[in-house]
């Protein structure tokens, strides 16, 4: 029990850490003393969002399974952000000279301002993402049941505590992503609290996955040349890389990918809505493809760590938190379990806000305006109040609603799969987005 104990503590401070951070940026923005929140590193870091809990579990469980294949799921962005750095720069500048505060809202500035088009996209963006979400729920649901039965915390079955977990972990990240992200009802205001955050969680996440990984290369293998020597002669780490080397296979997601770093919303709040300047993503298209690099720098090694160190019982999803477990490392368990939850909240604090600020300025209020639109303007007023709900509710269904996603179908799924089904879902904006520039 004492393990369990541990267990909340941290997960307690580091969200407890994250809120501090925020609320300490919030009030020095608002007192003018913020100008190290501008910092183009502050904008870079907030941009590496798209490294959820997919990138810290799932890249090498994917690895396992289909080799290099991973690497497209990076190359698609390092190409957007290299290649058409002059296609984000306009849709930076449209974005500021609209005012968007979606990728909703962006796209039907661009055709004549429908409001049925952005309806659609809200909708089509919050099924899409849905999934999205779920696959953090996962990995921490999975985390945590790994280390609860690693440490015999529990004496029940593994399913019963499953269940409790995963719904307690939706309403405990439903309740964070409020207390972030609905402080403002105006979308396009900075939210320098939160970007903060966000920026301190990549920070976190890439410094704990390459100190995992370089103990598990330098300690449990004393060097990489036993790696390299199985990557070369060993049959199931060569079978496993030989696999996903399709040549449709590659293109195909990598263009899916290029997609996603354009039309997820999470990614289009962080890159367009809290831009401030050209000089920010100046900065930002070398260096969010170094991070990306960086933090996959060990993907390979670890994945064939965990195929030669434990068995087929344990999930390829799993190798970055079982390897130290199994080593009775339970420091660097510990900080591996505090990097995911690092990576899985970002993401789902920062979507859920995007989300919740579609459905409220693209969904909600355009058809309470149109039900009871002259009732609404008789009585007009300040309307803060009145958003804040909005989003509040819509981030607690989401996560309900994500919840639900897992319990039906994302249990026994891969995290890999879940991420594209969100991944082929935002691509239906991009050829919109890209001709409406």
């Amino acid at each position: 029990m004492a393990s369990l104990n541990l267990l909340i503590f941290v997960c307690l401070s580091y969200v407890a850490v994250l809120f501090l951070v925020a609320f300490g940026a919030e009030r020095a923005a608002k007192r003018g003393q913020a100008a190290w929140l501008r910092s183009p590193m502050v904008y870079t870091l907030s941009l590496s969002i798209y490294c959820t809990a997919w990138t810290f579990y799932g890249a090498v469980g994917y690895a396992a399974r289909s080799g290099l294949e991973y690497v497209t799921i990076y190359l698609g962005p390092t190409l957007v952000m290299v290649g058409w750095w002059w296609g984000l720069r306009k849709l930076v500048r449209v974005g500021r000279s609209q005012r968007v505060t979606s990728i909703a809202d962006l796209i039907s500035s661009r055709y004549g301002k429908s409001n049925l088009l952005a309806i659609c996209v809200t909708v089509l963006a919050v099924v899409g993402i849905t999934p999205y979400i779920a696959l953090q729920l996962k990995a921490i649901s999975d985390s945590v049941t790994l280390m609860a039965h690693h440490y015999d915390v529990f004496d029940s079955a593994q399913q019963t505590f499953h269940v409790d977990i995963s719904l307690i972990v939706a309403l405990f990240l439903s309740v964070f992503a409020i207390l972030f992200g609905t402080r403002h009802a105006d979308a396009t205001e900075h939210q320098d609290g939160l970007i903060l955050a966000v920026a301190l969680e990549s920070l976190v996440k890439i410094a704990v996955f390459l100190m995992v990984g370089g103990a598990v290369v330098l300690f449990m293998f004393d060097g990489p040349g036993p790696i390299i020597d199985a990557i070369r002669h060993d049959e199931r780490v060569v079978s496993a890389i030989s696999n996903g080397s399709s040549p449709a296979t590659w293109i195909v997601m990598t263009l899916l990918s290029a997609s996603a770093i354009l039309a997820l919303p999470r990614q289009f709040h962080v890159t367009v809505v809290e831009n401030r300047s050209e000089s920010e993503l100046r900065r930002a298209i070398w260096l969010f493809p170094l991070y990306l690099v960086v933090i996959n720098l060990l993907v390979l090694p670890l994945a064939v760590a965990g195929m030669l160190h434990l068995g087929p019982e344990v999930s390829p999803d799993s190798y970055v938190l079982a390897l130290p477990l199994s080593a009775g490392q339970d420091f660097l368990a510990f900080l591996t379990f505090t990097g995911g939850l690092s990576a899985a909240t970002a993401m789902v604090i920062v979507a859920s806000v995007a989300l919740a600020i579609m459905i409220s300025n693209d969904l909600v209020i355009p058809l309470m305006l149109w039900r009871f639109g002259g009732r609404l303007r008789r009585d007009s007023g300040d309307w803060t109040r009145v958003i804040l709900n909005i989003r509040r509710v819509s981030i607690f269904i989401m996560l309900i609603a994500a919840f639900a996603y897992y319990r039906a179908a994302a249990d026994s799924t891969q995290l890999a799969a879940i991420g594209l089904s969100s991944f082929a879902a935002v691509a239906q904006f991009a050829p919109a987005l890209v001709i409406g520039l």
